[in-house]
């Protein structure tokens, strides 16, 4: 999995910001990490009660954007999904490329980062973890949604919140760790999720209180 090492982190889209959230998850394509317009408009949400939201995924790059989003296949986008939760169970050099694009959001955010992760974006940012530095004042939400792999808070300063659907298969079998909500749907089904929605927006709301 070198997909990673040919972006730039000097094109980062990662701006300065006190609050600021975004996606993590596997990409089911490689040609591109374009947000689908379900996750765009929960960031979108979350924008309205002060958070700047980065509207791209891994590795949240200029140089990946620019395609315009198209849903892939099921069966293609699975396989690429897989493939990077094994590299990201298996090897340590595929975290350290994943900490390398996440480091800039860390970085440039001050106050309050809120992560959505996304199915094998929970091994992806388990991956990264040893190789990430938080800075001191930065409190960390990770909410997960149908987490697929591990998915724990390395220290007080980040707090993990799950939830999954009653259907999700994929979760359910890939994700052994506790649930804060049981939601209706499967495991394509969260992001335009109205109670799912409601959920990130409650949880966002606490981020640090």
């Amino acid at each position: 999995m070198r997909w990673l090492s040919r972006f730039r982190v000097e094109d980062h889209l990662a701006e300065p910001a006190a609050w600021t959230a975004i996606w993590l998850t596997g990409q089911s394509s490689m040609r591109h990490s374009r947000l689908s317009p379900a996750q765009a408009t929960l960031l979108e949400q979350v924008a309205l009660i002060g958070f700047h939201p980065l509207r791209a995924g891994l590795p949240f790059n200029r140089a990946a954007m620019t395609v315009e989003y198209r849903r892939e296949p099921l069966g293609p986008a699975s396989v690429r999904n897989g493939a990077q939760y094994l590299a990201a169970t298996l090897g340590r050099r595929f975290g350290r490329e994943v900490a390398t694009h996440l480091q800039p959001v860390l970085d440039l955010t001050s106050e309050r980062l809120l992560v959505l992760c996304g199915s094998a974006g929970a091994q992806l940012l388990s991956s990264a973890l040893p190789h990430l530095v938080r800075p001191p004042e930065l409190g960390v939400w990770v909410v997960g949604l149908g987490p697929v792999g591990r998915l724990e808070a390395p220290d007080p300063r980040w707090r993990v919140h799950v939830v999954q659907g009653d259907r999700d298969r994929v979760s359910r079998w890939g994700y052994r760790g506790p649930v804060d909500l049981v939601v209706p749907g499967g495991h394509l089904d969260y992001a335009a999720h109205p109670l799912v929605r409601a959920e990130v927006l409650r949880v966002a709301g606490l981020v640090d209180r």
